[in-house]
């Protein structure tokens, strides 16, 4: 899996801690950031598989999992959400103050960059505007 596929580690965990804070249980993604670190205090993140089991080493201590979402599975997601909500989370998102939005442009934006989408389900959690997954 090439990781310009699912969003930031960073995005990703702010996803996980919303999800956590309000008390969203996250759907089940296809892959996910194993993170974990070396006894040198070095950190290693990489793009799994859900259902593969960890890569432990010897050497290796603390590993840690944050869900990965495709952008396939994002779009799912705000399927969800209302037509309003979610062009204004789009407009939040991408910090967009015009009146006329290219509906083609966005929905490329949505379908190819996945740090979009989740920034938006990200701003949308943040909001209260979404409750369940």
């Amino acid at each position: 899996m090439n990781q310009k596929h699912v969003p930031s580690i960073e995005l990703c965990q702010q996803f996980v801690d919303l999800c956590s804070k309000n008390n969203i249980t996250i759907p089940e993604t296809e892959y996910q950031w194993q993170i974990g670190g070396k006894l040198s205090g070095e950190t290693t993140a990489t793009l799994v598989p859900t259902n593969r089991p960890p890569t432990y080493g010897s050497a290796d201590s603390a590993w840690r999992f944050i869900p990965a979402p495709l952008v396939s599975e994002q779009g799912e997601w705000l399927g969800k959400v209302s037509g309003k909500d979610f062009l204004n989370s789009y407009l939040e998102v991408m910090d967009l103050f015009i009146f006329q939005i290219d509906k083609v442009q966005m929905s490329h934006n949505l379908m190819t960059d996945p740090d979009i989408g989740i920034s938006m389900i990200n701003y949308l959690l943040a909001e209260g505007i979404i409750t369940k997954l």
